[in-house]
């Protein structure tokens, strides 16, 4: 009988302890559905995100990405198929302006030149006297006329094909429009002969590399900023420790669609100093400086909160954040210049929702 109910006894408690905890487990449930935290946790003070208002220099910036390229290059190309009998550069040789850099084998192309002024000799001899004959004749019949138009076209056909012949031979040398480097030699080699085919593939190319440019792909969205004389920080991948400072010179005028449908505009920025060893091809980001101002009060921009169109910051005012009117400048994309309302190293809080 005593063990019936030392038993029951314990059965008993078992199902109290059992409807505590469930009961236990009920109130924690709703206390976090209805404050978002624990009940045991509600008594605990929230943790407040607190900034100090710092004085310094704020800048709007407008990012991008681009290349270097040459100001002044020029890809040099033979005009026709020939023996390459000569060439005198290799790649990063330094040339000057009309100096020669390879020819071609000029013997058959001299014999043409010397042959058409042959032809064009003749062909004038030929119409002189005819027309000559003609008219101490004066007597002018269709047939002669046609013989006189037909001296004619033969004689213009010799002028062209002297001036031709000249122009082939000239081309059989290339020479170097610009003082440069040569930076690429593709095709040309010294006893090989060049072919009608493959005449557009091969090429000497010359850069001069004192005229480096950046050349940056603008958003559309951003065109509007974007002025010459602007200043622009340049950060290239193959110098990640250093920024190249420059300028904007040429603003583009025709916009070019990327592949995901948007539209860029082109901008040149030459480089301030330290550009003439740099390459053309390389990558790399640049910021153009839009608006800056030095010496400034600035608050991170989501301590800023709008309310009856004023702007405003909150304070620690005892141990709870208060409200204060502020004045504002120039906003950026993370930060905003403080003109009236709040002073150096003054602190404020983070209020969400514009909620105390």
């Amino acid at each position: 009988m005593f063990k019936k109910l030392k038993v029951s006894f314990f059965v008993e408690k078992a199902k109290q302890r059992k409807k505590l905890i469930i009961g236990l487990a009920v109130l924690l449930l709703v206390g976090f559905l209805i404050t978002g935290k624990p009940l045991g946790l509600l008594g605990e003070k929230e943790e407040l995100k607190t900034t100090k208002v710092e004085q310094k220099t704020l800048r709007e910036t407008v990012s991008a990405s681009g290349k270097i390229e040459a100001e002044n290059s020029s890809q040099l190309h033979f005009t026709f198929p020939a023996k390459v009998v000569w060439l005198g550069v290799k790649k990063g040789d330094v040339v000057k302006k009309g100096q020669a850099l390879a020819s071609l084998d000029k013997r058959d192309l001299e014999l043409k030149l010397k042959k058409s002024l042959r032809d064009y000799s003749k062909e004038r001899w030929d119409f002189e006297e005819d027309k000559e004959v003609t008219y101490k004749d004066k007597v002018i019949t269709d047939t002669i006329k046609r013989i006189l138009e037909k001296n004619q076209f033969d004689l213009d056909k010799a002028v062209a094909d002297v001036e031709l012949a000249d122009i082939v031979v000239k081309n059989a040398i290339l020479i170097s429009p610009i003082n440069g480097t040569v930076t690429e030699i593709e095709g040309i080699l010294a006893g090989d002969s060049l072919i009608a085919a493959t005449l557009a593939a091969s090429y000497i190319k010359v850069v001069d590399l004192s005229s480096l440019k950046f050349v940056a792909q603008v958003d559309e969205v951003d065109y509007g900023k974007i002025k010459v004389g602007q200043k622009v920080e340049i950060a290239l991948d193959s110098f990640p420790d250093k920024v190249f400072a420059g300028t904007v010179s040429y603003i583009g005028k025709e916009g070019v669609k990327t592949a995901g449908g948007g539209v860029t505009i082109p901008i040149d920025i030459q480089f301030n100093s330290d550009g003439n060893n740099l390459a053309v091809g390389l990558n790399g980001d640049v910021e153009f400086v839009v608006e800056e101002k030095e010496s400034v009060l600035i608050v991170p921009k989501e301590y800023v909160k709008t309310k009856n169109s004023d702007s405003i910051v909150y304070i620690l005012k005892d141990g709870k954040p208060e409200e204060r009117k502020v004045k504002t400048g120039l906003t950026t994309l993370s930060q905003v210049e403080i003109t009236e309302g709040l002073e150096k190293d003054e602190e404020i809080v983070l209020v969400k929702n514009n909620k105390k």
